[in-house]
């Protein structure tokens, strides 16, 4: 009888084996990345609040007319006016826009006619509200994310000042600009301060930093924090360890 011959362009059984084996790995191993892409996508990124539909001046935002819509972290910082989708209920659902609301259009604090100030006047629980001073005044509105500089005199010599610029405090929301609440049509100066909302020990902490700058009044930056992501105010390690030297105790005198 004459021998089969194998053909030499089908795998063996053995082969095909592994073949099916390392396609089952590669797909399992496809999965596991794509799902590390999506978790590391949404941890560095933030969700924000868009029209659903077309919604005319004065109509009253409800729940059906917006969604939400994820930034990824690199575009957080061009975001800073725009209203977080955690905050819908709280800020947009029930309030009347002061323009047409096109679908696709993100919302901002501004878009909201008198009325928002009662929101924005709201204190959560544990908090507190402060007016800083500040110089020069920019143009803000109530609701913007911002950071707040100062000036200190980091020589611990009393005859020679060497003045530097440091962040304070990140992620401060404005809840009211020059005494008003109210958002405008355009931004507006601040008359030489603001208005904020912080924890009650972040209060008593700002006050005494305060003390220590040099001009007594604090500096805005129009970032809310260095990776551009508004959140719950934060001070920054360098002045932390500033006030942890302005509170250390001074050594005994030389005998």
């Amino acid at each position: 009888m004459a021998r089969r011959k194998d053909n030499p362009w089908l795998p063996s059984g053995g082969v095909l084996v592994v073949a099916v084996i390392a396609a089952v790995l590669a797909a399992i191993l496809l999965n596991v990345y794509v799902g590390y892409l999506k978790t590391s996508y949404e941890a560095g990124s933030a969700m924000f609040l868009q029209m659903k539909r077309d919604v005319a001046k004065g109509e009253t935002i409800e729940s059906s007319h917006i969604t939400g819509f994820r930034v990824p972290k690199p575009l957080l910082s061009s975001f800073s006016k725009v209203i977080l989708a955690k905050d819908a209920d709280s800020l947009v659902v029930g309030q009347k826009v002061r323009r047409d609301m096109l679908v696709g259009e993100f919302i901002q604090y501004m878009d909201f006619q008198p009325g928002m100030a009662k929101v924005m006047a709201k204190i959560r629980p544990g908090y507190g509200r402060m007016s800083i001073d500040i110089r020069p005044e920019p143009l803000l509105q109530p609701g913007a994310f911002i950071t707040i500089m100062g000036a200190f005199d980091v020589n611990p010599e009393d005859r020679k000042e060497d003045r530097k610029i440091m962040d304070v405090l990140y992620n401060i929301q404005v809840k009211a600009v020059g005494g008003s609440s109210e958002a405008t049509e355009v931004k507006r100066r601040a008359d030489n301060n603001i208005t904020v909302e912080l924890k009650q020990t972040q209060i008593r902490q700002l006050l005494q930093i305060k003390e220590s700058l040099v001009d007594k009044h604090f500096i805005v930056s129009l970032s809310p924090s260095p990776t551009g992501r508004a959140g719950e105010p934060k001070f920054s390690d360098e002045i932390l360890d500033y006030i942890a030297q302005l509170n250390r105790p001074a050594p005994p005198p030389a005998p």
